[in-house]
């Protein structure tokens, strides 16, 4: 059987594993999504239509920045574990801390 601190590991690697996939697919966007708001930059502002699309793909950036940075600050968090991570993961049973 394993024991509860071989399955909080594994879990919360797995789960850090996880969110790296997804941050390096998110990052695979950056290019295309700063290439498209730089594009737009140096257009002169002729029209609101140009001016939507600048802060539109300013937004869209912004947001993909803060993915990308919060899947890794979360993945770094749960590769590291601890006493924090195992009571989100694997909280003890009522039953159990009255007995310790």
């Amino acid at each position: 059987m394993i024991s509860r601190k071989d399955a909080v590991v594994l879990a919360s690697r797995t789960l850090a594993t996880l969110l790296i996939v997804w941050t390096l697919g998110e990052a695979s966007y950056l290019p295309s999504r700063l290439y498209s708001y730089l594009h737009y930059l140096n257009h002169e502002p002729a029209s609101s239509g140009i001016d939507y699309l600048r802060h539109d793909y300013l937004i869209q950036l912004g947001f993909l920045v803060a993915r990308i940075v919060g899947y890794s600050l979360m993945a770094r968090w749960l590769y590291q574990g601890g006493a924090d991570i195992e009571e989100l993961l694997l909280p003890a049973r009522e039953g159990d801390a009255a007995q310790s």
